[in-house]
């Protein structure tokens, strides 16, 4: 005899339910009671019908805010739905938390971070009661003046202004002050970040005169850090004038003219403008305190001279630094490089360093070159683009014997990627994880090295990942490139989880513009005709749900793009995220209303007419007219309700706008197939006539096509018989194809075509032409071939059938 019980257990265990025997004196209750070693809830096998437990589902990570960033932006988001903000004191810590991360860090304060700070202290300043500060100290503004860091080329309005109002708050504080209170502090620890924020801003002139506001006349090392911030802002903007105007103020006011300040000068005019008078003039001039150029001045002359052919020039500058300090080793590396750039080979380089050794030992001293001298070389074959000679130098010092240092790794990585060896930039990559490099310097290169990698066709995946891990435990800096770069390795992979860490955990790092860009990767994939619509529908949830402020405009692209795919499902629930929206500038108009609309129509599915036409329902921001009414009316004669599309056309008539020539072909191609559509026409076309309305040839075909549809041969006949009369056009290919479309029944389609082609035979080739097509696709080879056969515009049947709401 079988057992039931058993049967029953093993049903229990398939189920994950447990198994209470009712015989059991021990009263039920007891089974439920956990005790220590119970395993709590989350901890109870998950059985399947072989008894394995089920994997967990992946889970995203958490989105990477910075300290302090995320409340900023809730502040943000917010304030632009209208809705209750934060506390101040909330938001003043999470103000604080932010800009003491980025002074620890010593990071860059991007675009959107900056605008978020911006914000949040406009917030505080606006709701504040106290009038000696707002939940915030003068201290606590200092640290976040220091940190307001930004790139060269950011330009930023949002650092430039927040630099301002926090400099203006704490002068205001510093005039208020009492000689005991703790804001008397040097003028000149505020003015300096603000001076940096507004140069690297793209306001160096009003930097310029707020020094001079405020500037003390001192003759120290040092002193001249503002107005060598100055300077460089105004050759980033690249302005000549105004930077003559300031070192004519700079002598004015007795600034030293330090080796910093010559530096910025000599760059501009050598490598920004190219000008070698200029570059002369300003070399020749008295460096304040007896400093010499720097290395970096004499590179930038260096490199000028190399593209004027300036060497008689050239051969005294660097006659002259040997002269100053013949043991020095940077005067002898500079001249390694002048001899190279002026033709000198890799063998004769080397009889150069022969020669140094031996004036060396002549002299009693040590004098031999390093590593350094080959990197100098190295470098200037790059700039030259001649990867050959900067392998050459490689071996040069290996023969030296010098050990490479990570600058020759670096320099090494860098020509190998210009010429696409990316192996071999690997290579050295693995050879400078085993030094150590001084203040991050080797990022650019490796996200230089994963961009290149990713878009290689032999795509190395193995090795990309190698290398993000490696950034990753570093928490190095992904640049923007890089994210954008990655994301298509992932989306060509089909990897969408892996595609949502990295952009949770890097792009909410960025500005606007660099964002858009990494969008407009995932947008492209949507887009994509070759992409799959699954996949373009799980990296469409990727970009909503990432890229949060995407605009109405691109939206409504990736829509329609939906509506070509013949998924109006996926469509309707695009505009329905769009309609979710709550910041308003984001939400749907009549114009976007408009657009579904029109899409549904063509996909005919009254599903999405019904959930679209309740979001119309209750938007309170969407006032219906004359385009609105056109596109439900298209939407419903097109879904199978024609009689109710014409409720609408009433509704064009009685409302204050009227109807549009688009309002009348709707609503006659509604006449079609609603009952008694023929009456509703005659009805219309007598209030055309009555008021002298232009008849232009599409209203009229539409006028044919109502009869047609409800198998008025003979009426058909005789109107486009009188074709030439109403509207001055004869008989043409968009008359006859719409009487052909309308007509219902192949049997009478066949009618209308042997009729058609007896007594307009012209307009009946006209149509056979206008509708002959052929899908083509591209074969192996490249070229075109038949896809499928010639059809004609009989059996397509899509000529004037489509209209602009």
């Amino acid at each position: 005899m079988r057992s039931l019980l058993t049967r029953r257990v093993f049903r229990l265990i398939v189920h994950n339910e447990l198994h209470i025997c009712m015989r059991c004196w021990v009263p039920p209750t007891i089974h439920c009671i956990q005790s220590q070693r119970t395993p709590t809830l989350l901890n109870i096998p998950n059985r399947t019908l072989f008894g394995f437990s089920r994997k967990r589902k992946r889970q995203p990570k958490p989105i990477n805010y910075e300290p302090g960033l995320e409340q900023m932006l809730e502040l943000k988001a917010r304030l632009s739905r209208g809705e209750r903000t934060p506390t101040p004191e909330k938001l003043a810590q999470a103000f604080v938390n932010f800009f003491q991360s980025k002074q620890k860090n010593r990071s860059l304060v991007e675009d959107i971070q900056a605008h978020s700070a911006l914000m949040t202290f406009e917030h505080l300043q606006r709701i504040q009661n106290d009038a000696e500060g707002f939940w915030l100290t003068s201290e606590e503004l200092r640290v976040a003046l220091g940190a307001l860091r930004l790139s060269q080329d950011c330009h930023s309005k949002s650092h430039n202004k927040l630099a301002r109002l926090l400099f203006g708050e704490l002068q205001r504080r510093r005039e208020a002050a009492t000689d005991n209170e703790e804001e008397l502090v040097p003028l000149e620890k505020d003015l300096v970040p603000f001076i940096r924020v507004l140069s690297h801003s793209g306001d160096a002139v009003y930097a310029r005169d707020v020094i001079e506001k405020y500037w003390v006349n001192e003759t120290r090392l040092g002193a001249s850090l503002p107005w060598s911030s100055v300077l460089r802002g105004l050759t980033w903007e690249r302005r000549g004038e105004e930077i003559q105007r300031t070192l004519e103020i700079m002598e004015k006011c007795n600034v030293p003219f330090d080796n910093k300040s010559h530096q910025v000068v000599i760059v501009y005019y050598a490598q920004v403008q190219g000008d070698m008078e200029k570059t002369k003039k300003w070399f020749q001039h008295p460096i304040a305190f007896g400093q010499s150029p720097t290395e970096y001045t004499n590179k930038a002359v260096l490199q000028l001279c190399i593209k004027e052919k300036e060497f008689e020039w050239g051969d005294t500058i660097f006659k002259s630094m040997l002269e100053r300090d013949p043991e020095d080793e940077k005067s002898w590396n500079i001249i390694f490089q002048w001899a190279a750039a002026k033709g000198k080979s890799v063998d004769e380089i080397e009889r150069m360093m022969q020669i140094m050794v031996r004036q060396g030992e002549e002299k009693g001293i040590e004098l031999r070159p390093n590593i350094n001298a080959i990197n100098g070389l190295i470098e200037l074959a790059n700039a030259r683009n001649d990867p050959y000679t900067a392998e050459r130098y490689v071996a040069l010092g290996q023969r030296w014997g010098f050990h490479p240092n990570a600058r020759t790794y670096l320099l090494q990585m860098e020509y190998r990627i210009k010429v696409g060896d990316l192996g071999g930039a690997r290579t050295a990559y693995a050879h400078l994880q085993g030094e150590e490099i001084p203040e991050d310097e080797d990022l650019p290169l490796i996200n230089k090295l994963l961009v290149a990698l990713a878009a290689d066709k032999r795509q190395n995946y193995n090795a990309i990942m190698g290398l993000v891990e490696d950034l990753s435990e570093r928490k190095a800096r992904f640049e923007a490139d890089t994210v954008g770069a990655l994301a298509q390795v992932h989306l060509e992979r089909g990897e969408m989880d892996d595609l949502v860490d990295l952009l949770n955990t890097h792009a909410f790092q960025y500005g606007n513009e660099q964002r858009t860009a990494i969008r407009d990767i995932l947008l492209q994939q949507c887009l994509d005709p070759a992409t799959p619509t699954p996949q373009a529908w799980e990296t469409y949830n990727v970009l909503r749900q990432t890229f949060t402020e995407t605009d109405v405009p691109t939206r409504t692209t990736l829509m329609k793009n939906f509506f070509n795919r013949n998924r109006s499902d996926m469509a309707t629930h695009v505009f329905g995220h769009m309609r979710q929206q709550q910041i308003k500038s984001l939400r749907p108009n009549v114009s976007t209303y408009a657009q579904c609309l029109s899409g549904i129509a063509r996909a005919g599915d009254i599903e999405s007419l019904q959930t679209v036409h309740n979001m119309i329902k209750l938007d309170s921001g969407i006032e219906l007219n004359t385009q609105l009414y056109n596109a439900l009316m298209l939407a419903y004669s097109q879904c199978g309700k024609s009689g109710h599309a014409l409720t609408y056309w009433y509704d064009i008539v009685h409302s204050r706008e009227g109807p549009s020539y688009a309002s009348i072909q709707i609503a006659l191609r509604a006449c079609e197939k609603a009952p008694f559509g023929e009456g509703v026409a005659q009805d219309i076309w007598g209030k055309l006539k009555k008021f002298e309305i232009e008849v232009t040839r599409e209203i009229y075909a539409a006028y044919v096509g109502a009869f047609a549809g409800h198998n008025l041969f003979d009426k058909c006949v005789k109107l486009v018989d009188d074709a030439e009369k109403e509207v001055g056009n004869k008989p043409d290919a968009l008359l006859l194809g719409t009487f052909y479309n309308a007509t219902p029944g192949p049997t009478n389609k066949q009618k209308v075509k042997d009729w058609a082609w007896k007594a307009y035979p012209q307009a009946y080739e006209d149509l056979l032409k206008l509708g002959t097509y052929t899908v083509v696709r591209l074969d192996d080879n490249g070229e075109e071939q038949d896809y499928l056969p010639k059809e004609t515009f009989f059996e397509i049947g899509a000529i004037g059938r489509d209209v602009e709401v």
